[in-house]
């Protein structure tokens, strides 16, 4: 009888830390995208300026997320962002822009400035895409430059 108590007693305690709660590991729902722009040039003193992500480049259509960017959130020419919560995927830029009041064109009037991997030499053809995903999905230091000299007056 004590034997077959033991094998109970010891089939139960093997049941019991079998079973045993594990947390699972949550999975990501969307991403962060974040990183430093550094201004050069003169600020303009019109219009407004444009932090975009962007679904295709050159942006052709609506940006999938869009942000402005006041003078007044600019430290030491150098502007923090963080685009939080964005879709799993692929976007083809990051982009500054400036739109410029005097030009109600909107084919015309928003004048690229800085973009992710690109180079004005190459007019931003050689912008860079980005892709988040479950395994991919917090983007940090997407630094670059934007320049308020490619402003045409």
């Amino acid at each position: 009888m004590k034997i077959l108590l033991n094998l109970l007693l010891t089939f139960v305690m093997f049941i019991t830390m079998a079973c045993e709660d594990e947390k699972a590991e949550t999975l990501p729902e969307s991403a962060t995208i974040s990183g430093t722009i550094t201004f050069s040039g003169d600020w303009p003193s019109t219009g407004t300026v444009y932090l975009s992500i962007q679904n295709t480049w050159y942006p052709v259509d609506a940006p999938y997320a869009t942000t402005t960017i006041s003078e007044s959130d600019v430290t030491a020419n150098a502007y923090v962002y963080s685009f939080t919560e964005v879709a799993f995927g692929t976007y083809a830029a990051i982009s500054v822009s400036w739109l410029d009041p005097e030009d109600t064109n909107p084919a015309t009037n928003q004048h690229i400035i800085g973009v992710y991997g690109g180079t004005a030499a190459a007019y931003f053809a050689d912008a860079d895409s980005i892709t988040v995903s479950e395994d991919i999905y917090e983007l940090t230091s997407l630094d670059f430059g934007a320049d308020f000299g490619l402003v045409q007056p």
